[in-house]
């Protein structure tokens, strides 16, 4: 984030950290684009500024050198700096300036001045006079630095002035007296100044000052310009002269003491959240309640509707509050926040204390607003805290009352001192965003365009005020354009949040982004953006670390500051997730960084590193190729076992794929498909086998590319797997070949071995149990000449399975058990594929006992490998034995159990494993 200083010295930071900005009129070029409220400069205009019309030959040049130096002292931001035909502007918004800052105040002033707010009005003038630093444009050589110096000089004057003004209206003219003779003093010829300090003194009592103040400037005027004071001030001396009570200042006129109702109006469409107005109703005090103060706040991230949530509970709870209402926006993500002091003062003279008698010390405000509210049951919003310590002392003590409080971020000191309830405001649900859509734009015409319907939600993600905007601009065209048309033109066929951009800031979805954003510290901030890296839906820690190249603990405590001002939500513990908008919004922020590949190098590394270290979890066969070093930054995740492998696969499946994706993308071919035959176990096991397909896909396209033939005989292993699992054997035997003639002419005896042992699973798509046979005896001589003993033991199991397969089962079941002692106890994956062998040939031998023992133990290992379909597929088999065995109970309980495994699958999942239902028909007609 880039701000920039012009009231003052000429200076520049990034993300915090100062920026490197040159010399005098290299500054000079900087303060004319940013004073141009980003209208192209040519390079002719910015030479004349600095020389004016004395120009050298070589002024344009230079204005260019300046430029190119400008661009690479903003790093990262040097896009922002725009050259185009019409010239070079900077592209930032008013508040990247403390210029924009300055007149941002003012006109809020003003706002207020208008709506009878003094009070705000003299808090917002301060706030714009707190940032003038000295002599603006310091140091700066020039014209038009000159004319713009003394531009800026009148505009902080008529600032002051318009300052001192309200402040006579609230009464406080003995305040500012010692103020505007300092002032005075440095503007001898200033009427409207010296107007304001003959005032200021008169109302103080010090009359005999104030004529003394109004000769001396009457003197000055006549010996400096030879003229009289003007009409005002001419006119401020003759009330002076006659004691006139137009002089005094007007007292606010009396009202009568009725109880503040302060609320603003309730929303006309509020849809949705009956849970949340459930559980707030459940924090409300009971009649009989004792004496105490209920906190609720509700929280949650920018533009999910907290304020309108508020709001409407308020009101309908606000007739059990008969003491009033009082109501504040602490602005807590604005450039200046309210302060708590000037709430409190505000409430008390919403409760009748009048303004002289407000205490002015901090500590006395806050006890005399506590003791007014102890007798009474107020109900009280405090809206958009930023922290608990703007909360804290806006809180009554012993009352009644009831205190709403809403934030972006976790207000953990204020549930802490309060036992406040928090209520997290999420997303809407599907439901609920149709309809608020239908009450703002008519259920007729959402019912007649449900993919429209659908479609605009999907875009909003389904948040409030990204809804609200769209439903804005669709009522501002004709009622008979189709919702599609408007669709299609409001969003275009790239997503960006230029659809929901807004003049008013409130209501502009980058606008309100970017105050949570800016909130951040530069290391949180960093974060977040590198998090719109990731392509998948949610985001683990150790994968965020990767991205940051920080230890896991530094990533845990950024993540938790982005999470607090709810920019991502830790969805489950150690993983993040976010909306739609709020990844094209980091995405906006990370444009342009020079750390995109370097981070997505580390990334890819994680998901790397972490995909063998789990496939190696599930496996102990040596079937890979030798992992890849840990380079630095990376942080791969710790996975102490296959239970915690299983479960990484299962967290993560909904990025694979993309991470794999852009691997390629991103020309990271060798990456990509090791990446891919990491996963194939997982894929292959939860059966899926159009992403096992597509992965090696992938994978053949970037070992080809890189030009890595044990690459390419890899993928076209993983290819020959998912043409197997999808019966294609015609694709799969064309594979397995190619596989078997890459590992051939690399030499590579092991992966050869294991090459033969899957070409086994073609012989037998081919119905060719005997060839398979030669293939896995092949492999068992190729892994006894390497004295690879784990290699020996799943060839001789997989002997056993095509031995079973031609009817020799008693040779089977020696072969099977000699498996089991070479294959390594932690070797779910291979044994549990033995375990089935041993049970198919005890069950062909009729000993439905053993068979038994056997599929419990490879039940066990699915259950372990959450091979959910597999499992069924076993306890059916289980059932068959146990209704050869005449034990129909047991039968039954266990294809309950099948059966409800199989319910959470969809049909697809079973594949050609026959149905529960078949079996159960069969077990009723057995009985």
């Amino acid at each position: 984030m880039l701000d920039f200083r012009l009231l003052g010295p000429v200076r520049g930071w990034r993300d915090g950290e100062e920026l490197q900005l040159g010399p005098p009129q290299q500054r000079t070029v900087l303060a004319m684009l940013l004073l141009s409220d980003g209208k192209p400069q040519t390079p002719e205009q910015l030479a004349t500024a600095l020389w004016g019309t004395d120009a050298p030959s070589s002024a344009v040049a230079t204005v260019r050198t300046y430029i190119h130096r400008l661009r690479r002292a903003l790093g990262d931001d040097q896009h922002l700096l725009v050259h185009d035909s019409n010239g070079y502007r900077l592209d930032l918004p008013p508040t990247a300036t403390d210029v924009g800052k300055f007149q941002e105040f003012v006109d809020r002033a003003a706002v207020a001045l208008d709506e009878a707010r003094p009070d705000d009005a003299v808090r917002d003038f301060r706030a714009a006079i707190s940032l003038c630093n000295g002599t603006a444009l310091a140091g700066l050589p020039g014209e038009y630095v000159e004319a713009e110096r003394a531009r800026m000089r009148q505009r902080r004057l008529t600032v002051l002035e318009d300052l001192f003004r309200a402040e006579l209206d609230l009464g406080r003219h003995a305040e500012i007296v010692d103020q505007l003779q300092v002032l005075a003093a440095g503007e001898p010829l200033r009427e409207s100044m010296h107007e304001l300090l003959v005032l200021a003194m008169c109302r103080s009592g010090r009359q005999a000052e104030a004529m003394l103040a109004y000769d001396q400037i009457r003197r000055q005027l006549r010996e400096e310009l030879g003229v009289d004071p003007g009409a005002r001030l001419r006119m401020l001396y003759e009330h002076m002269l006659h004691g006139d009570p137009e002089l005094e200042p007007k007292a606010r006129q009396a009202l009568p003491a009725v109880p503040p109702a302060q609320l603003p109006s309730d929303l006309p469409v509020f849809a949705g959240r009956s849970h949340a107005l459930a559980e707030a109703n459940r924090s409300m005090p009971g009649e009989d309640a004792p004496d105490r103060t209920i906190v609720t706040v509700i929280q949650g991230m920018a533009g999910v509707g907290k304020t309108a949530f508020a709001l409407h509970w308020a009101h309908e709870v606000a007739s059990r509050f008969p003491d009033g209402q009082l109501y504040v926006n602490l602005r807590g993500y604005d450039p200046v926040a309210v302060d708590p002091n000037d709430a409190v003062r505000d409430f008390l003279q919403a409760l009748g204390v009048p303004a002289a008698l407000v205490p002015a010390e901090p500590e006395a405000r806050i006890g005399l607003y506590r003791s007014l509210l102890a007798d009474r049951r107020c109900l009280l919003l405090l809206d958009n805290a930023r922290e608990s310590a703007q909360v804290l002392p806006l809180l009554p003590g012993r009352s009644r009352s009831l205190v709403i409080v809403t934030s972006r971020g976790r207000l953990d000191g204020v549930v802490a001192a309060t036992g406040a309830r928090p209520i997290t405001l999420d997303l809407l649900s599907r439901g609920d965003a149709v309809d608020l859509l239908s009450q703002r734009l008519g259920a007729d015409r959402i019912a007649a365009e449900p993919d429209a319907t659908d479609a605009i939600v999907d875009r909003c993600a389904r948040l409030p005020l990204a809804l609200s905007i769209v439903c804005t601009r669709i009522l501002a065209q004709s009622s008979e354009f189709p919702l599609a048309d408007i669709v299609a033109s409001l969003f275009g066929p790239q997503f960006s949040l230029d659809a929901f951009a807004a003049s008013d800031p409130s209501v502009d979805i980058r606008a309100v982004l970017r105050s949570s954003y800016a909130s951040l510290s530069d290391g949180a901030a960093r974060m977040f953006r590198l998090l719109a890296l990731h392509p998948g839906p949610t985001v683990g820690l150790h994968a965020a670390a990767s991205l940051a190249a920080v230890s896991v603990r530094e990533a845990s405590a950024l993540l938790r500051k982005v999470t607090d001002v709810h920019l991502v939500t830790e969805v489950a513990p150690g993983r993040y997730g976010w909306h739609d908008l709020l990844r094209a919004y980091a995405t906006e922020q990370l444009e342009g960084t020079a750390e995109c590949e370097a981070a997505f190098g580390r990334l890819a590394d994680h998901y790397l590193l972490t995909a063998d270290s789990a496939a190696r979890r599930l496996s102990t066969q040596n079937d890979a190729p030798a992992p890849c070093e840990q380079a630095a930054g990376v942080v791969p995740t710790d996975l102490a076992d296959q239970e915690q492998a299983v479960r990484w696969y299962v967290d993560e499946q909904a990025s694979a794929m993309r991470v794999l994706e852009l691997m390629a993308a991103y020309g990271l071919h060798e990456h990509a498909w090791r990446f891919a035959w990491a996963l194939r176990h997982f894929q292959d096991r939860q059966q899926h086998w159009y992403d096992l397909l597509d992965a090696h896909a992938i994978a053949l396209r970037s070992a080809t590319g890189a030009g890595s033939r044990i690459g390419m005989a890899y993928a076209h292993r993983g290819l020959s797997r998912a043409d197997c699992r999808l019966s294609r054997l015609k694709s799969a035997r064309k594979h397995i070949d190619e596989a078997l003639a890459l590992f051939e002419q690399a030499g590579c005896t092991a992966a050869l071995a294991y090459t033969l042992r899957q070409y086994t699973w073609v012989e037998e798509l081919d119905h060719a149990p005997e060839r398979a046979l030669e293939h896995a005896a092949r492999a068992r001589d190729l892994f006894r000449g390497l004295g690879w003993g784990p290699g020996v033991g799943v060839a001789t199991m997989t002997m056993a399975r095509y031995y079973s397969m031609i009817g020799r089962d008693a040779e089977a079941v020696p072969l099977v058990y000699e498996a089991l002692l070479l294959l390594p106890a932690g070797d779910t994956g291979e044994l549990v594929g033995a375990w089935e062998v041993l049970g198919e040939a005890y069950y062909r031998l009729g000993q439905y006992e053993d068979a038994v023992g056997a599929y419990q133990n490879a039940v066990k290992a699915f259950a372990e490998l959450r091979a959910d379909a597999d499992e069924v597929s076993v306890l059916l088999r289980i059932s068959a034995c146990l209704l050869a065995l005449e034990r129909r109970a047991e039968a039954g309980d266990v294809l309950r159990r099948a059966a409800a495994i199989q319910r959470t699958l969809c049909p697809a999942a079973m594949g050609p494993t026959i149905r529960v239902e078949d079996w159960a028909q069969l077990l009723t007609v057995e009985q």
